[in-house]
C-alpha cells in the first residue's frame, strides 16, 4: 500500500488527549480523534497503539513500556485511517496503581501539526564538535560519552573508560558499539543510528551493556548526531543507572511482598472510591461469595451493606475522605451474593486511587466469633439451667412423694371415681419424670469413657425402639458405612443421645413415613445423621433448639433436647440441625479418640 509519511512544521496544533494500559492498549482518546486521525473512539479504544506506529517507531514505543519511571516526550508516526501517517510530538504522564508498583496507565498528549512536508525533507540538525579545545573539556566530563561512525566508536571520554572497567581509551576506539551492548538491543540500536542520521530523534532508550571484565551495566542512552572532524557521527550519552535498578528491584522485591502480605490475608482489604469497591483481595470475593472480581469491583458497597448501617458507614467514610479523623474501628453486617450475612469488624484508614482521596478498609469476618459468643450464651444458659434444676427438683420431690403415698392409701379406701385417681397418678408420674430429668441436668451421673462402636449403640437403641416405630408405622432405615467407627464416650449418655433423637423422629411422623439412621467417617470425625420425614421445625425456633423447656411437641418440656447438647458438648462433639418442610436431619460430629479420656 502506498503510504505518505507526512510531518507537521506549521504554529497551529491540535492535542490529542489518550490513556493507554501498560500493555500499550487504549483505555481513553479523545472525541477529536475523529477530526485529526478518521477513526471514531470506539475504534481506537481497546486496541494496541503499536497497530498504527510506523515499523521504524516500534523500538520507540516499545521503549516507552520498558522505560519505567522517567518517560520522555518523543515523535511518533501515527497511521490514519485514511493509509497516510501524520507526526505526533507526544508528551507522557504515568499513574501507578498505589497498590501495586506494576500496574500502571500512561497519559499520552498528542500534538499534532499539519502535514505538509514529506519525511525526505526533515532537517537534518547537526551539532559540530570540531575544536580541539571542546574535546578537551568534553574528555574531563564525569558523564561517560562515545562518538561513533555507523555505530564503529571514535572516540570515547575517560567517564566511558571507567564505565566499561578498560585501560584506556584505545581499548575501546576502533571496536563496534555492539560489542558492549546486551544482544537483545541490538536491533532497536540499529534502528536509532538510522533514525538519527534520517533526523529522528529516538529520546532516552534503557539498556544492558557488558564492560570488559564481563559485569553487566545497565544505561540509559541518549543519542544525538553531530559533526565529527567534517563527518557526520553519533554522540552517545551514557547514564550509569545500576544503582537505580538495584534499588528499583528492593522496591519490586517489597511491592511483591506487600501484594503477597495482601492477596494472602485472611482478611478481607480492600479500597472504596465515590462509594465504589474499586480493589479487593481474595478473601474479600469469598467474603461475599462472588464468582470474580469483576462481580464486585465497581459496584456500590450499598449493595452489600445492611440498610441498617447504611448512614453510619456513609458519615465514617466522609470523615476519613475528608480528614476529619484517621482510623475508624466499627461492627456491621454484610450481605453475600447468596443472601447470607455476615458479621464483621472494620478498619477504615485514609489512601488515594489515581490522585483523588479514597479509604482503605480491613474487613474481619466475625460470624464464628458471634456463633461462638452464641454458644457461650447458651452453655451459660444450660448452665444455670442445671442450678435452678437442683434447687426446684430437691423442693418439690421430697412433698411430691409424701402426696403420692397419701393418694395411694386414699385409693384403697375410696372405690368410687377411681378415674380421677387414674388421671392424678398419671400427672404425678409425669411431674416425677421431669424432675429425674432436671436431677440429671444438674447433677450428672458419673461417666466412665471407654472405647465403643457407634454403630453398634445405635443397633441397639434401634432394637429398643423399633416396636414403638412399627406400631406408628415408621420404618427404621440404617444406612452404616463399612468402616470400624470407634469413639471414646460414656456408652449409656450415648444411648440416652439417640433415644431421644429418634424418638423425637418417630414422634415428628404421626402418620407414619421412615427414619433414616447413617454414620460415616471423615477425617477427624464420625458422623451420624438422623432424619426424619416430619413436617420440619418453624424457622424462628431452630436456632434456639438445646434451650431449656423449648419444645415443638405438645407435650414435651424440652428438655430432652437440652440434655442431648450437654451431653455431646461434654463428648467434644458437635449437634448441627437443618430443616425443612420434607422433613429434619440432626448431624452429630464426634472427634475419633485414640485413647480413652
Amino acid at each position: 500500500m502506498s503510504q505518505q509519511i507526512q510531518k507537521g512544521v506549521h504554529n497551529q496544533t491540535e492535542i490529542i488527549y489518550s490513556v493507554i494500559s501498560n500493555e500499550g492498549y487504549f483505555e481513553y482518546i479523545s472525541s477529536n480523534c475523529l477530526k485529526v486521525l478518521g477513526y471514531k473512539q470506539k475504534e481506537l479504544i481497546g486496541s494496541n497503539l503499536s497497530e498504527y506506529l510506523h515499523v521504524e517507531d516500534i523500538n520507540i514505543f516499545e521503549s516507552f513500556l520498558y522505560h519505567g519511571d522517567d518517560i520522555f516526550p518523543c515523535s511518533f508516526r501515527f497511521l490514519q485511517k485514511n493509509g497516510s501517517y501524520i507526526w505526533m510530538k507526544t508528551s507522557v504522564d504515568v499513574i501507578y496503581n498505589h497498590l501495586n508498583k506494576d500496574q500502571r496507565e500512561f497519559v499520552l498528549k498528542f500534538a499534532v501539526t499539519s502535514a505538509d512536508d514529506k519525511i525526505d525533507e526533515v532537517p537534518k540538525e547537526v551539532n559540530p564538535i570540531r575544536a580541539d579545545g571542546a574535546l578537551d573539556f568534553v574528555h574531563e566530563l564525569p558523564c561517560p560519552l562515545i562518538i561513533s561512525k555507523k555505530g564503529k566508536v571514535q572516540y570515547a571520554n575517560t567517564a566511558a573508560v571507567k564505565l566499561l572497567v578498560a585501560t584506556s581509551s584505545e581499548d575501546i576506539v576502533g571496536k563496534m558499539v555492539f560489542q558492549f551492548i546486551d544482544k537483545m538491543f541490538h536491533e532497536s540500536v540499529h534502528e536509532t543510528i538510522e533514525n538519527l542520521h534520517k533526523g529522528i530523534d529516538s529520546g532516552i532508550l534503557e539498556q544492558i551493556w557488558t564492560s570488559l571484565d564481563g559485569n553487566k551495566i545497565y544505561v540509559e542512552l541518549k543519542s544525538v548526531l553531530i559533526s565529527y572532524k567534517g563527518e557526520q557521527a553519533e554522540l552517545l550519552v551514557i547514564t550509569d543507572i545500576s544503582s537505580k535498578k538495584i534499588y528499583q528491584s528492593i522496591l519490586q522485591q517489597s511491592s511483591e511482598k506487600y501484594q503477597r502480605l495482601i492477596q494472602n490475608s485472611i482478611d478481607t482489604i480492600a479500597v472504596i472510591h465515590n462509594d465504589k469497591w474499586v480493589f479487593m483481595n481474595e478473601s474479600g470475593i469469598k467474603l461475599f461469595g462472588a464468582q470474580d472480581y469483576p462481580d464486585v469491583l465497581g459496584k456500590s458497597i450499598y449493595h452489600f451493606l445492611h440498610p441498617e448501617y447504611h448512614q453510619h458507614v456513609k458519615d465514617q467514610l466522609d470523615d476519613i475522605t475528608n480528614g476529619r479523623t484517621e482510623t475508624i474501628v466499627t461492627k456491621q453486617s454484610w450481605y453475600t451474593y447468596s443472601k447470607k450475612i455476615v458479621h464483621t469488624e472494620m478498619v477504615c484508614i485514609p489512601t488515594t486511587y489515581f490522585g483523588e482521596p479514597a479509604v482503605q478498609i480491613i474487613l474481619r469476618d466475625l460470624s464464628e466469633h458471634k456463633h461462638a459468643e452464641e454458644l457461650m450464651i447458651r452453655s451459660e444458659k444450660l448452665s444455670v439451667a442445671g442450678q435452678l434444676a437442683a434447687g426446684i427438683a430437691h423442693e418439690i420431690r421430697n412433698p411430691l412423694t409424701a402426696i403420692k403415698g397419701f393418694l395411694q392409701l386414699m385409693h384403697g379406701e375410696i372405690e368410687k371415681d377411681n378415674q380421677y385417681f387414674e388421671i392424678i397418678f398419671s400427672e404425678l408420674n409425669r411431674i416425677e419424670m421431669i424432675l429425674s430429668e432436671l436431677l440429671m441436668l444438674a447433677k450428672p451421673q458419673e461417666t466412665v469413657f471407654e472405647k465403643a462402636n457407634v454403630k453398634t449403640i445405635l443397633r441397639e437403641v434401634v432394637t429398643l425402639l423399633e416396636t414403638e416405630a412399627i406400631l406408628r408405622n415408621i420404618v427404621i432405615e440404617k444406612k452404616f458405612s463399612d468402616e470400624i467407627q470407634e469413639v471414646v464416650c460414656d456408652k449409656n449418655q450415648l444411648k440416652q443421645v439417640f433415644i431421644n433423637l429418634i424418638k423425637n423422629a418417630i414422634e415428628a411422623m404421626p402418620n407414619g413415613g421412615t427414619v433414616t439412621i447413617s454414620t460415616k467417617s471423615e477425617n477427624f470425625s464420625i458422623v451420624i445423621e438422623i432424619k426424619d420425614e416430619g413436617e420440619g421445625i418453624p424457622k424462628e425456633l431452630l436456632e434456639r433448639l438445646g434451650e431449656p423447656f423449648l419444645t415443638t411437641k405438645e407435650k414435651g418440656t424440652g428438655l430432652g433436647l437440652m440434655i442431648t447438647y450437654k451431653i455431646v458438648e461434654n463428648h467434644k462433639g458437635t449437634i448441627d440441625v437443618s430443616s425443612s418442610e420434607k422433613g429434619t436431619v440432626f448431624t452429630i460430629k464426634l472427634p475419633k479418640q485414640k485413647t480413652v479420656l
